[in-house]
């Protein structure tokens, strides 16, 4: 006889899936519908915006309301534009047990981006400040995407990604870094990554090459660099090096530590094949033969991987000795660990 466990399972599944489905609108969804037209209007009629939509997004799980402003501004908007948007979204008259409600701001000018969140009803003077630096720092020819992160004004932080628009022009965002590290001092002490395209939620995809603050306390909240700082021209020097010439396509992700971490690593260099595609042990080969000896400073510590997407990484400890791997080594990696690790 045919086996029915199949059919029998995706019926409970029906009968779950619209039995206790969770509400996607929540109790007073019409007023809060009514309160975003309110403020799509306002926003609208802001000097330099072109375009603004915003809505009440129920979490059906944790019966909250999560709010979302989304504005297109003109491309020449000023800095005074950009911040008086979220001035105008922090100032809304709203109804007082909308208080403490999170909402989240996106702003778009041109190739840059900015993003803030905070709770409702608290003062966002430093968020406005920053959406106003953002346009200052932006140029033509770079992307900048700033993100004032911190639903609470003592829990604030800048994560600013700097990106060249190509995989190919690398230059286009050392050099747009190295414009903000002379003329935009006081900035500093923000989380800034460099990138070939924008960082977007500066989630490591792999599917474009960055040079960022390496992430020391993994496992524990909040995850932050322990320093921060703006990235050393050497560090813009060597990620631009990787880009240029490259023998076989690949992307890089440099990761920078400072200090180090327990091991004496100075940094990370993951070498990940274009997306889709995969690194030979031969092309591994090729691209280590020509990444050690650079890496290879006196004094340096680098955790140097070629991830091949399909196997062991071929990975090698570059002037210290690694702690117990945590990920296969593929055997063409094992001369070049004898040759430039350090135990």
């Amino acid at each position: 006889m045919r086996s029915t466990t199949p059919t029998v399972i995706l019926m409970m599944a029906a009968v779950l899936l619209t039995g206790c489905s969770i509400p996607t609108r929540g109790p007073d969804q019409a007023e809060r519908d009514s309160w975003s037209r309110v403020i799509e209007t306002a926003i609208q009629a802001l000097p330099g915006v072109a375009d603004a939509s915003h809505l009440f997004d129920y979490e059906g799980k944790s019966r909250t309301y999560h709010s979302r402003l989304d504005v297109q501004l003109e491309d020449d908007a000023t800095p005074d534009e950009a911040a008086s948007v979220v001035r105008a979204m922090g100032a809304q008259q709203l109804p007082p047990r909308y208080q403490g409600d999170q909402t989240e701001v996106d702003l778009d000018r041109m190739t840059d981006s900015y993003y803030a969140n905070w709770r409702f009803g608290r003062d966002v003077s430093r968020e406005a400040n920053s959406a106003h630096t953002w346009v200052r720092v932006s140029a033509p020819g770079t992307q900048v995407y700033w993100s004032s992160r911190g639903i609470d004004v003592d829990q604030m932080s800048n994560a600013i990604g700097v990106g060249a628009g190509s995989e190919a022009e690398p230059h286009r965002a050392t050099a747009a870094m190295r414009r903000i590290i002379q003329d935009f001092p006081e900035l500093a002490s923000n989380y800034w990554t460099v990138a070939t395209l924008e960082e977007g939620d500066g989630s490591a995809t792999n599917d474009h090459s960055t040079l960022e603050p390496g992430w020391l306390n993994w496992g524990s909240r909040p995850l932050f660099p322990s320093r921060p700082r703006f990235p050393s021209n050497s560090e813009l020097e060597m990620w631009e090096w990787f880009l240029t010439d490259q023998p076989t396509p690949f992307f890089v992700e440099i990761s920078v530590y400072d200090p180090p971490g327990k091991a004496g690593r100075t940094l990370d260099v993951a070498i990940y094949p274009p997306v889709g595609k995969q690194l030979t042990a031969e092309q591994a080969t090729q691209l280590a033969e020509r990444h050690l000896p650079y890496l290879a400073q006196p004094g340096a510590v680098v955790d140097y991987a070629i991830e091949t997407r399909n196997g062991p990484a071929f990975a090698v400890f570059v002037g210290g000795c690694p702690q117990p791997p945590w990920r296969d080594v593929s055997p063409e990696s094992q001369p070049y660990a004898r040759q430039y690790e350090r135990c």
